[in-house]
């Protein structure tokens, strides 16, 4: 497992070091944002978090999960893409609590199960390796 997760050129390495990078973020952040809380405000605190996971995962994605060097363009772009994605996440909470009250739980998992895709894809797209020579001139 530990081969496909480092060999580039492997077919399932990009999700599982997808998954890596993720859960670090998510490890990390919600251990910084229950010790910020203790001298700041929850929202404060929250936006902090969010504004460093985002940029932790916007330089790991690129680089840890795909191989590539981010630009500043498809790096602003990757932010983008991610911030309309936790929109959507967003109307996927709001979507499961008018049809639905589940729990805790399942409305993260049903959410994490929509965005997680979509950040994957969004990377996929915007910091894919392109073959030598097809780059812009």
């Amino acid at each position: 497992m530990l081969a496909a997760v480092l060999d580039p050129g492997s077919r399932f390495g990009p999700l599982l070091r997808f998954a890596l990078v993720g859960g670090s973020n998510t490890l990390v952040t919600l251990a910084l944002f229950v010790l910020l809380q203790q001298w700041l405000s929850p929202g404060v605190a929250y936006t902090m978090v969010f504004a460093v996971g985002l940029a932790y995962t916007t330089a790991m994605t690129a680089r840890v999960v795909f191989g590539t060097r981010p630009t500043w363009w498809s790096g602003a772009a990757f932010v983008g893409w991610y911030l309309l994605v936790y929109l959507v996440g967003l109307l996927v909470v709001r979507g499961l609590h008018t049809w639905w009250e589940p729990g805790a739980l399942v409305t993260a998992v049903v959410t994490v199960g929509v965005t997680a895709p979509l950040n994957f894809l969004g990377g996929r797209v915007l910091f894919q390796r392109l073959p030598a020579g097809t780059g812009p001139a």
